[in-house]
């Protein structure tokens, strides 16, 4: 059974992997069209089936039996431009466009209760410089980008349950998760005292490692009917990931955890936990205004703390306008970048050759996980063909600023990062 789980799995990865996605750090903004069309929100507005990756409780309103699927085009553009170094350049990630799939099953039960099913990527973040940035000159090893390669991949499996009565409900969802990390360079082959060996390059990076971990979300709802609005709360517990011999091999090849160095790193990447807030107002089931605020508690989380992100509030707003069968959306999401330039001057190791532990946070994180996407705009629509079948697309335009960061001790000098997305999202409902 867990070789067939894994099969599927990696079906999965093959389909949604080496990208940077719409995301609040690495989660992405929002499940399903309609979330993603309306700024990410959906913790209090109901979507039908696909409300059962936003908020359990939520799913207490639906009627009947829904089943949705849909999937999400990704074109990243990820530059960066080094100066101050030997070598000075500029180059795209070769991590371009890509697909990832969702699947959300929703059905009435009766006397209050609604069960569910969701399956969907939930977050991911990676590049590719190998052939953009390579090592420049293998003889003295020289850098570009070190020819860097990273992809970290999430996918969920829940199965939502929500009771309510009334203008309250509740809502409960056990949750799977499935990781793949998969981390590779090519660095000078040095000892600690800075001496080439032979050869002078070496690959850091031998494919990917997966996890699974176990998590939960709870929600809640409450709703003031004469003034159509919906309140909603919901908490997505932190989910422990342990990719084996990722980061560790990562850190270990700019000389962590060796004599007199600083420790290494662990291998552990915790999903962090969210808590989140949403308000919706309703009018007539004609026009929806919807905002949510939640925080992402990236600094507490083991692996993205060690690597100094911090927590990240977010905030979303999104409006629906329905005109007969058609559905108008549009909504914006803003998440202050959670990566700090890091100025801690700390040798890793004591030699002087050793790069400070700030420039080698600043490597990592900004080329291989460049989360500094702050805005994204969004749009899309929505259509009802009949009674049964309806079908939702969403857009979304994602913008960073140019945000630079020192790594002078790793022979990169000051690099520049942007992190532009673009994003077509559909997904196709029949309700039964």
């Amino acid at each position: 059974m867990n070789n067939k789980i894994l099969a599927a799995c990696t079906v999965v990865t093959t389909v949604f992997s080496n990208n940077v996605v719409a995301t609040n750090g690495d989660s992405l903004i929002g499940l399903g069209a309609i979330s993603r069309a309306m700024g990410g929100t959906g913790i209090a507005h109901f979507a039908g089936a696909e409300s059962a990756l936003k908020n359990p409780a939520i799913l207490a309103k639906q009627e009947g039996l829904e089943v949705m699927f849909g999937g999400t085009f990704f074109a990243p553009d990820v530059e960066v431009t080094k100066n101050g170094s030997p070598q000075d350049m500029t180059a795209v990630s070769d991590a371009k466009e890509n697909m990832i799939p969702e699947v959300a099953i929703a059905h009435t039960l009766g006397d209050g209760w609604v069960i569910g099913v969701g399956m969907f990527g939930s977050a991911g973040m990676g590049t590719d410089w190998r052939d953009s940035a390579p090592m420049l000159d293998p003889t003295t090893g020289q850098v570009g980008l070190y020819g860097m390669r990273s992809n970290l991949l999430l996918l969920k499996f829940a199965v939502p349950v929500a009771y309510g009565q009334d203008n309250w409900s509740i809502g409960f969802a056990p949750v799977m998760q499935y990781g793949a990390l998969d981390l590779a360079f090519t660095t000078s082959n040095t000892d600690q005292f800075g001496a080439f060996n032979t050869p002078n390059t070496k690959q850091v990076g031998q494919g990917s490692s997966y996890d699974f971990g176990m998590g939960y979300d709870l929600g809640f709802a409450y709703e003031i009917p004469d003034a159509g609005i919906t309140l909603g709360l919901v908490y997505e517990s932190a989910i422990g990931m342990t990719y084996d011999h990722q980061i560790s091999n990562a850190a270990s090849a700019f000389g962590y955890g060796t004599p007199g160095a600083l420790p290494n790193f662990s291998d552990d990447l915790e999903q962090p936990a969210h808590i989140g807030f949403g308000i919706d107002w309703n009018s007539n089931d004609l026009m929806s205004v919807t905002f949510d605020v939640k925080s992402i508690k990236w600094g507490e989380a083991e692996g993205y703390k060690d690597f100094g992100w911090e927590n990240q509030t977010v905030y979303a707003l999104g409006v629906e306008y329905i005109i007969d069968r058609l559905a108008l959306r549009f909504g914006y999401n803003y998440g202050k970048n959670p990566i700090e330039n890091s100025v801690d001057t700390t040798p890793v190791f004591a030699a002087p050759s050793a790069p400070t532990n700030g420039d080698v946070l600043n490597t990592f994180n900004h080329i291989m996980f460049p989360a500094i996407t702050e805005q994204h705009f969004t749009a899309g629509f929505g259509y009802t063909f009949s009674k049964h079948v309806l079908l939702d697309m969403a857009f979304t335009f994602a913008t960073s600023q140019d945000v630079t960061v020192s790594a002078t001790t790793t022979g990169l000098g000051d690099l520049t990062v942007t992190n532009d997305q673009i994003a077509i999202t559909a997904g196709i409902k029949y309700q039964f």
